[in-house]
């Protein structure tokens, strides 16, 4: 029987809004320049503060964008009992005794802990499936059910193909 693996929490983060990072840079520039040109223009207050406008609107957005990626986060707590996913919108837990069937998707991103025939337990990673903390999770996941079952280490047996000559090696019990 192997050992349960230590408790930890894995930590998904979503991948940078580079779109809003690069809009909110183009705002802010834009705001600054009409800011100082109606300002040396002496220009109306209503261009002062329209360009003033636009230049909080960029900060603003940058602001929204970098605390966008620190709340974002989804938080998988695993332990020898079983897990809880917690993060913006969700809050499920459950114990590995429940777990029926683990699949992953063919590029690794998204995870699903079956209950049943019915629940769902669903992990999809922002970062892909080549995230290193992606790649961690799913074989912890394996490493706690192996643990909760009771499985073993396995052994290499040579497997017999019928379409091959017998091997003289390899014992074959006769009926």
């Amino acid at each position: 029987m192997i050992a349960a693996p230590e408790p930890r929490t894995y930590v998904l983060k979503p991948r940078p809004p580079v779109r809003a990072f690069v809009i909110a840079a183009a705002l802010t520039l834009v705001g600054a320049l009409l800011v100082s040109i109606a300002q040396s223009a002496d220009a109306s207050l209503l261009w002062v503060v329209l360009a003033s406008i636009i230049l909080i609107a960029g900060l603003a957005l940058a602001g929204m964008a970098a605390w966008s990626m620190v709340t974002m986060r989804t938080f998988i707590d695993l332990a020898s009992d079983g897990y809880r996913i917690h993060g913006p919108g969700v809050d499920k837990s459950g114990g590995w005794e429940d777990v029926t069937k683990v699949t992953t998707s063919a590029q690794g991103s998204h995870l699903t802990l079956y209950h049943g025939e019915v629940g769902r337990t669903h992990v999809i990673c922002p970062g892909g499936g080549e995230d290193p903390e992606m790649v961690a999770l799913v074989e912890a996941v394996a490493k706690h059910l192996d643990a909760n079952r009771g499985y073993g280490e396995t052994i290499n047996v040579p497997l017999i193909d019928p379409h091959q000559p017998p091997n003289p090696d390899v014992v074959q019990h006769q009926q």
